[in-house]
């Protein structure tokens, strides 16, 4: 199967042939969904952030001026979706008790001692990314998870280029404080201190 650009697809669906689009869909849904979960952190809302984002880019596929790619664009797209969406719903903040295990807990699951080491980094890492405000999840996503540079992100959020990385530094530092908590907590639990 032959694969074309997403300019290709664009123009397809401006010309009136709206089946086009879901070319467009198949190959951004996954890094839509992903950016959208990372952000929300449940799954049921980032299917549902995802599927507007995807209908507002639809929609508004008339006004896009081709001067950021296409993924960045929809990026734009996603990210104000999913910061809306977390906004208005006002999650509670997990407390540093609410990690749901200790080392001993992951290593029972895990013969592999270095298989469950990596498992609960992970765990810490994500449960860390879940405690820090959503405009913070959503640029650690942009910078560690999907690999996008400090320009990439700024065409998405609107942030200044200065302005991320102090963030990014701000966001790793408050992380950081966070998942020494956590260890903190689980040494005190495991009775190791």
């Amino acid at each position: 199967m032959e694969f074309k650009s997403d300019a290709y697809y664009i123009e397809q669906v401006l010309e009136g042939r709206i089946n086009a689009y879901s070319h467009l869909v198949d190959r951004h849904k996954d890094k839509a969904f992903n950016l959208a979960f990372r952000i929300a952190g449940n799954r049921e809302e980032a299917e549902e952030i995802a599927q507007d984002a995807f209908l507002k880019a639809f929609r508004s596929l008339n006004r896009f001026r081709k001067q950021s790619s296409f993924n960045t664009w929809l990026y734009r797209i996603v990210y104000n979706t999913a910061i809306s969406l977390v906004r208005s719903r006002k999650k509670g903040i997990l407390s540093v008790d609410e990690f749901p295990a200790s080392m001993i807990d992951f290593l029972s699951y895990n013969a592999n001692e270095l298989e469950a080491e990596k498992d609960y980094r992970n765990s810490l890492v994500n449960f860390a990314l879940q405690k820090i405000s959503e405009d913070e999840r959503a640029l650690v996503s942009f910078y560690y998870y999907d690999e996008l540079d400090i320009r990439e992100i700024s065409d998405i959020t609107g942030i200044s280029k200065p302005n991320i990385k102090v963030r990014l530094f701000r966001s790793r530092q408050k992380m950081l404080e966070i998942i020494e908590k956590v260890e903190k907590k689980n040494l005190i639990h495991d009775g190791k201190e």
